[in-house]
């Protein structure tokens, strides 16, 4: 059984506060390792992420998962708009405050892992170059390269999004109010930034089981964030155990950058489940066992 509650985290950036969720073993009588959890692009904590974050309770682990500012739960204008070093400075000051002072009942400051789905890949990646505090980290279906993913989007959609990005751009500049906003999802009928059957169906997966608000997108100028991240280029400063689950295919991350990664991380590992790129989540058909690998891989690593 788990114990959920939520907190605020301040903001390193800006007065805005994050939301957090905290999930803890109800058995919980000691410190525990803490699996640190960041979301995909334009997604939320309630989206998606608790079966993972219970499945790492029933493991005997704490789990936190945020929303970064501007999404969510978390505090922030303008909202669904993503910066790629904001949101990285974010999953820092998550990581912060679990280090902090005060949480020594529970926390376990020499086991935490930082774990990215999707985008929060990117993060990931980033962390494991640069915070070697960590025990170790983990990425499913990740995006560890915004320039291959960007390049691997068919090129009339991308012109298509990059009109509405310079539309926002242009906007912010004469003080327009509310960002030019482009779709996130949606099944082929319509421009979106992630545009198929498939899309759609995955995401539907990943729907807060709670009812809350999910806003299907994000603001245009985030997309020139994107393009210029390239964390992979630094993953060979990593020191950490860095497993990135790799699925069969996948149109929405570059999995050529993903399996780069593994091989340029001194300490990477590869695990690789049947499916695309939503089919890790629960409801698809490689959840089971890639929750499987995942806990197997903490057992390792944890147990060192």
């Amino acid at each position: 059984m788990t114990t959920k509650w939520d907190a605020l985290v301040p903001s390193t950036l800006r007065k805005d506060k994050i939301a957090v969720t905290i999930y803890r073993p109800d058995t919980w009588d000691c410190p525990m390792p803490v699996i640190v959890m960041g979301h995909g692009i334009g997604a939320i904590k309630a989206g998606g992420l608790s079966p993972f974050a219970t499945a790492f309770n029933s493991a005997g682990y704490a789990a936190v998962t945020f929303d970064y500012i501007g999404f969510g739960a978390s505090e922030g204008f303008p909202r669904n708009f993503l910066n790629v070093n904001d949101q990285l400075q974010d999953f820092r000051d998550v990581l912060k405050w679990i280090r902090a002072a005060g949480k020594e009942n529970w926390v376990d400051a020499s086991n935490i892992v930082a774990w990215g789905t999707s985008f929060g890949g990117m993060h990931v990646t980033a962390l494991m170059s640069e915070d070697h505090s960590l025990k170790a980290g983990i990425a499913q279906c990740p995006l560890v390269d915004g320039f291959a993913g960007s390049m691997q989007m068919p090129l009339i959609r991308s012109l298509q999004l990059t009109a509405t990005a310079i539309t926002d751009v242009v906007g912010a500049l004469f003080g327009a109010k509310e960002p030019q906003y482009l779709d996130l999802t949606s099944d082929g009928s319509r421009l979106a930034l992630m545009a198929s059957q498939e899309v759609a169906e995955g995401w539907a997966r990943i729907a807060p089981e709670n009812g809350e608000e999910w806003p299907n997108i994000l603001a245009g100028r985030s997309l020139f964030s994107i393009m210029t991240c390239r964390p992979i280029l630094k993953i060979h400063k990593s020191t950490r155990p860095y497993l990135i689950v790799l699925p069969t295919w996948d149109h929405e991350a570059s999995l050529d950058a993903a399996e780069e990664c593994v091989k340029r991380a001194p300490l990477g590992e590869g695990l690789r489940v049947a499916g695309g790129h939503f089919d890790l989540y629960k409801g698809g058909p490689s959840f089971e066992v890639n929750v499987k690998g995942q806990l197997e891989f903490l057992k390792r690593v944890l147990s060192k």
